[in-house]
Formats: C-alpha cells, structure tokens, sequence
C-alpha cells in the first residue's frame, strides 16, 4: 500500500516511433520512494512524458530503490527493459522507460524524476519533525549529533537507561531526515560529545566519552571518584571513519602523559583534554578541531580554548588562535577564511559574553576584524556556509535579555563577509532556536537543523553526567538558503 506523499507533482520525459494516438498506452504511474512517500505522474500522451517533480528535500539516495504502480489501456503490458514493472525497484535518479504494449505495437515512455529546485514554504523553514525520535532513533537518547554524508543523514547517538545505569551508543542513518534505521556496526561508535565531521571524501566522528553506565559491550563508565571529585580513565581520543556509511577504521589517538614533545597526546593522555563537544572543521585541505569540554573538579568545563590541526598521528596546536577563542564561540569558515564569533570569556553569563569577530587566511595568524555585529553578545550559536561557501548562516545561541535572564535565540542571520550581519525576514514564527544545533547543509543548499539544547542551566556546558539535568531537542527543520 502506497503511503501519502510529503508534497509533490513528479516528472517524465520520452520518445516514441509510434502514432501516439492509436488507443493504448499508460494511463497512470505512481512512483513511491524508499521512504513510503508517493507521487502521482501527469501523463503527456502526445509527448510520451510523464513529468514529475518530488519536493525540494528530497535526497538523491531516497530514489535509488523505487517502486511503481502502472495502469495502462485493457489489454496493454508494460515493462522496463523487458521485465515486468509488478514488485522490482528503479533507480529513478536517472530515466527510465516503460514500454506499453498492446497487439504487436509498442510505445515508450521515458520517466525522469527531477528534484524541485524551489519551495515556498522551505524560505520560511518548515518543520520536517517534531520529534525524530518517533521515526527510529531510540527514546532513551539523551545526546546526538548528526551529518550529511554521500546523501544521507548519519545520527550518532547516546543513550540512557533509568538511573543512569547502562548506556547505548549507536549509529543511524536516514535519507529524509525523519525515518532512520540503526547501522549495525561490530564496533561502538561514538560517546557523548562527539562530534562528526565530512573530510577527504570519509565521515568522521570525533571525540566523545563514555562516563556515564555500563555500555553496550559491558564495558565500565570511563570515569573514576577519590571521594571528593571525579575524573575520566579515558586515555584515548576516539576517531572513526567511514568512506561508505557501514565498514568503520578506527583511527583514535592513544595518549601518553610523558611526551612533552607532542602536547597532544600529553593533554589525551592525562584526561585533561576537552574530549566533549569537540568542533571539527575542514580549511585548505585541512582537518581542524577545536577541544571540547574537559572534566576538572568533578564537572564538565571550558569549551573551544585549543585549536588544533591534524599533523599525520596526531594533532599540532594552532598558538596563533588562543587569544581569540572563546567556550562556546562560533567558527566557521567563509570566503577562504577562518571566521570566530562570539562566545563566552570563561564561564556563560551576562558580562562574559562577546561581540567580537576574528579571522584568519592561513588558520595560523588570526586578527580581530570586528569588536560588534549586529547579532550582538551571543555564545552557543552554529554557524555554516552555503555549498557555495559565500554567504554564512547563523542558527541558535544564547543571549543575555534586558532583565539579565538567558534567552535562546530564534533569529536567523546572514551573512557574506562575516561582519556585516542581517536577519532573515519572515521565518516561520513556529521556529525556536537552540544552544549548539547541528545544522547540515545539503547538495540542494537545504539548510537541515537538528536538535541542540532548548535550555542551558550550568555555567560552563549543557552537558552532564546526570542525563536528567540535561534538555535536548529532537526536533528537525529544514530551511532553504538564498
């Protein structure tokens, strides 16, 4: 049974020898994605065509498997490279034909399905799901994050069992963003806080600890209590990479407390490290990342105080951004540049909050080229370029109001050199922003927002090691950028 269609009108293209008006052909074609959304055609009898357009959100991926429903005149077979239509799948990324035959005549119709390159709501974001975890990912999941990778989504989640007493770390995968299906690996992926990242045509997820229950292998929470203060056993920084979605390498980084020579390692290797919430981005053919949050005193603290650059087997520190970092600050890359905005100046609260805007060209040598923007004191906000990589887009954070209270920002900004920024008018009002949303961009320049932190109670991170005391989002919205 065919499921009703999430928006659409599709379309077909063809040639025939034949007289097209002798009386027989298809009547009907209805295509159903692997994702249950189906579509009706619009026949053109004197064309051979059958046009079709699918929805703009639509990915590549969900038309790699999908069946029809052909209805033709009494008497007249159709099939497609002389096979019947009846329970098979098409690849509709490419055309197709279906030859419709009826005594001894035959016409050929091309179907072509092209993917919508515009839609109104789109402009305004529209809300793909309320909760995605009504589609597949696990109710029990306290934190995730989520990528885009050779057009699909991949979510890599964490997950809690009442009393924090077991945890389950898992990978899923989605074409449209709101049905996922788990990616059954050998290995654990993941932890809380880690982070994925695309580079060198692989999906990377970076970082990430695994401090709170027993994991899905057994294995004990990689955190240890003197009595008075806790801190993480962990000694690895975990890497993993996929160059397909389903076969996983391990890359970690051991670490190693005596070597003065490689900082990196040194800081992994005697947990001091901000293993949570790492920031991995690519520049100049480059993986860079900055730290996360580190355990000190028992708690989750500072954010974003290091940036790093992969050096072969391991990392080398960049000095030349330390002044200019701040927990929680934005980066992101624009124009060939390294861009840093905003951000906490030690622990988020009304007077550590910043306006300023650095930059680099080389990710080496970094200068202030803005004291203010006109989104103004802000930490917590994700920021991603368009496919194009000239215009920048400003999603979520944290500001202080006139009455001193936290306020998550529900603006969208814009931007084309990083500095001068304006907000985008008429989004949905339905629209709420969020501390840190994971906001991928697509090939159709589809701007995905998933998830973040709807509240930000601490002081130094929304993270916790009592998942109670922690407010994700699992919403998703999808926006189209111009």
């Amino acid at each position: 049974m065919l499921l009703m269609a999430l928006c659409a009108v599709f379309s077909f293209t063809s040639c025939s020898d034949d007289d097209n008006d002798t009386g027989f052909g298809i009547t009907g074609v209805t295509v159903a994605t692997s994702e249950g959304a189906s579509y009706t055609g619009v026949i053109n009898q004197s064309a051979l065509t059958i046009q079709c357009t699918v929805p703009m959100t639509t990915q590549p991926s969900e038309l790699e498997a999908c069946s029809l429903t052909v209805s033709a005149t009494m008497n007249t077979s159709v099939t497609v490279n002389g096979a019947a239509v009846t329970g098979e799948t098409f690849d509709l990324n490419d055309p197709i034909v279906l030859t419709a035959s009826y005594d001894g005549k035959t016409k050929d119709y091309t179907l072509t399905v092209v993917i919508s390159d515009t839609e109104d709501d789109l402009a305004a974001g529209k809300q793909i799901s309320a909760d995605i975890r009504l589609g597949g990912i696990p109710q029990n999941v306290y934190d995730y994050s989520v990528a885009f990778f050779d057009g699909k989504f991949y979510a890599f989640t964490s997950g809690y069992t009442a009393a924090d007493s077991a945890a389950y770390y898992q990978v899923f995968t989605s074409t449209n963003g709101t049905r996922w299906t788990e990616v059954n690996t050998p290995e654990i992926i993941g932890g809380m806080g880690a982070r994925p990242v695309v580079y060198d045509n692989k999906l990377y997820v970076m970082g990430g600890v695994r401090a709170i229950g027993t994991d899905q292998d057994g294995n004990a929470p990689e955190i240890e209590s003197n009595g008075w203060s806790s801190s993480l056993t962990l000694k690895t920084f975990r890497t993993w990479s996929t160059g397909n979605g389903s076969t996983w390498t391990d890359e970690s980084i051991e670490g190693n407390s005596t070597l003065t020579d490689d900082m990196f390692k040194m800081l992994v290797g005697n947990g001091s490290f901000g293993f949570v919430g790492v920031t991995p981005f690519t520049f100049n053919d480059k993986l860079y990342m900055e730290s996360g949050a580190m355990m000190a005193f028992g708690m989750f603290q500072g954010s974003n105080s290091q940036l790093w650059v992969k050096n072969d087997t391991t990392y080398t520190m960049e000095t030349g951004a330390s002044s200019f970092l701040r927990s929680h600050c934005s980066t992101f890359t624009l124009n060939d540049k390294i861009f840093i905005l905003g951000g906490a100046r030690g622990y988020v609260g009304a007077t550590n909050l910043q306006t300023s805007v650095s930059n680099s060209t080389d990710g080496v040598t970094f200068q202030t080229v803005a004291d203010s923007t006109k989104v103004g004191p802000i930490c917590g906000a994700t920021v991603v370029t368009n496919k194009e990589g000239n215009t920048a887009y400003l999603f979520g954070g944290l500001y202080y109001n006139e009455e001193g209270a936290r306020v998550m920002n529900n603006n969208i900004y814009k931007s084309t050199d990083g500095i001068e920024w304006s907000v985008i008018e008429g989004i949905n009002p339905q629209y709420t922003g969020t501390f840190s949303p994971y906001v991928v961009v697509d090939e159709n320049n589809i701007a995905w927002v998933f998830g973040g932190f709807k509240t930000f109670s601490g002081n130094y991170t929304p993270y916790s090691l009592t998942v109670d005391e922690m407010d994700p989002s699992f919403a998703a919205w999808a926006f189209a950028l111009n």
